[in-house]
């Protein structure tokens, strides 16, 4: 398997990445950045769980209960918005619809050198996805692993990032012109590369749009395309 790497910058867009969204929860940084992790492994896992695994470091290891992390990341696995009223029971919710979570908090540093760390395993009898991600405050997050398909990945940037899984390799070259093209700025691009299968990661600075994000679903080779 071969990687290649690009340099990256993050940037703030707005206040309300400092001060984070309108939200049930106590925090921004241990529930609606939560909320945000557990979509986000939702998103790469496209299916009902039978199982969530959570990894818990430092911060979140200590203070998930207290702090509606546990809730905010079930929260995001199931799709709920920051200010669902839902949000607060989304843990018996999922376990009622036939979903079982495993929270285990971890002694000792992160090993993503973060203390706000959720490390998410989603599995059912089809397959299994892992996404590790941060919570830096104001809701936002950076992810820090991605694992589906074969792939792992570490990115290191916030969001948004688009994740291609195609048949051939020069369908990424294509996105990225017809990205650029649409004047939004590609920031960072890792690549890894399997006997019959290409993913290119893309962080891309603030807002993605919806059209064009269909434009590129449509395009013959893409196998998997996600917005994160």
């Amino acid at each position: 398997m071969k990687e290649q790497k690009e340099s990256k910058r993050n940037s703030y867009s707005s206040c309300f990445d400092v001060i984070g969204p309108v939200m049930v929860g106590p925090s921004s940084s241990h529930t609606a950045g939560a909320i945000n992790i557990g979509e986000a492994a939702q998103k790469i896992f496209q299916a009902k769980p039978d199982l969530a695994i959570v990894d818990y470091y430092e911060s979140f290891a200590e203070t998930h209960q207290g702090h509606g992390t546990d809730f905010a990341i079930v929260s995001g696995i199931l799709g709920f918005a920051y200010d669902d009223p839902r949000v607060p029971d989304s843990v018996s919710i999922a376990e009622n619809e036939g979903i079982k979570i495993d929270f285990v908090e971890n002694q000792g540093e992160s090993p993503f050198e973060h203390p706000n760390t959720a490390d998410i395993r989603l599995i059912n009898d089809e397959k299994e996805t892992r996404l590790a991600g941060i919570s830096v405050g104001g809701g936002k997050i950076e992810i820090r692993l991605i694992a589906l398909d074969g792939f792992e990945i570490k990115p290191q940037g916030c969001l948004p990032a688009l994740l291609l899984i195609s048949s051939h390799a020069q369908l990424a070259d294509q996105f990225e012109q017809i990205i650029q093209d649409e004047q939004v700025v590609i920031v960072d691009k890792i690549q890894q590369f399997q006997a019959d299968k290409f993913l290119t990661f893309f962080e891309i600075q603030h807002h993605f749009p919806a059209a064009l994000l269909q434009q590129l679903a449509e395009m013959p080779g893409v196998e998997k395309l996600i917005l994160l």
